[in-house]
């Protein structure tokens, strides 16, 4: 399962494991009871290095 590290928003500086479905659209739409938010993939393409691994750079999107 891919990586992605979440810049910005309610999630900031978290990183997950998100099913690579999820990735084929241009958004990550986050509905919880302890957060929400809209992420997009960052351009260009960012990889970041974490504790967890190599994860893919997601933005908020305001």
């Amino acid at each position: 399962m891919p990586l992605v590290l979440h810049w910005g928003g309610p999630r900031h500086g978290e990183v997950d494991d998100v099913p690579a479905e999820q990735l084929a659209s241009s958004v990550l739409v986050y509905d919880g009871p302890r957060w929400f938010g809209v992420y997009q993939r960052f351009q260009p393409v960012r990889v970041q290095a974490t504790p967890r691994g190599p994860a893919e750079v997601w933005v908020v999107r305001e």
